[in-house]
């Protein structure tokens, strides 16, 4: 099997699984409310993380945050000056559904989706700083997150994927950088 027929079957499954998220909403108002929620709101869901980090005095698991989302947002840059794939709604704009978060301000890059690797950069680092439970919680919203914006029609599942994947070693990035910095700040 030669690289073209691979990638050609990844870009036949990634559409067939994004429009098959993204047709669901037809005739289900809960779920392209559900979509319409996460793609919207879930990131700020996010920023509710960082009152209970600070409330807490956990400055390092909120410091680790930020590291791990500028390690995720100077990735991105970098593949976006090499390659900016067009989002699903336009590409296939004649054949599928428009965008449910129509009116929205997005940019024409669909890979990675930075909503995806910001909110698993933030599950990551305070998991790993800890707060298990806190951090199953915004895993489960991350993928709530993800879900919503194939299904808004916003992105394909591999850029998903990448983002989850781009999030989560950003953020094991972050925790080694700066749990390793933090004794020295002690």
């Amino acid at each position: 099997m030669n690289m073209e027929t691979i990638l050609s079957k990844i870009k036949y499954y990634d559409y067939s699984i994004y429009k098959f998220f993204h047709i669901a909403i037809a005739g289900r108002p809960g779920l392209n409310e559900f979509y319409l929620f996460f793609a919207k709101y879930g990131v700020v869901l996010f920023f509710i993380a960082f009152i209970y980090l600070i409330m807490k005095r956990k400055i390092e698991a909120f410091i680790c945050t930020f590291v791990a989302m500028a390690f995720a947002m100077s990735a991105d840059f970098i593949i976006m000056l090499f390659w900016q794939r067009p989002r699903p709604f336009i590409s296939h704009g004649n054949e599928i559904l428009t965008p449910i978060t129509q009116g929205l301000h997005v940019d024409s890059a669909s890979f990675p989706s930075a909503h995806t690797y910001i909110a698993f950069a933030i599950a990551t680092s305070i998991f790993l700083y800890g707060h298990k439970r806190l951090g199953i919680l915004l895993f489960l919203l991350a993928l709530f997150i993800a879900i919503s914006h194939v299904g808004a029609g916003l992105h394909y599942p591999s850029d998903i994927i990448g983002g989850a994947l781009l999030g989560i070693a950003s953020g094991i990035f972050a925790y080694i950088i700066v749990s390793s910095s933090e004794k020295k700040w002690k």
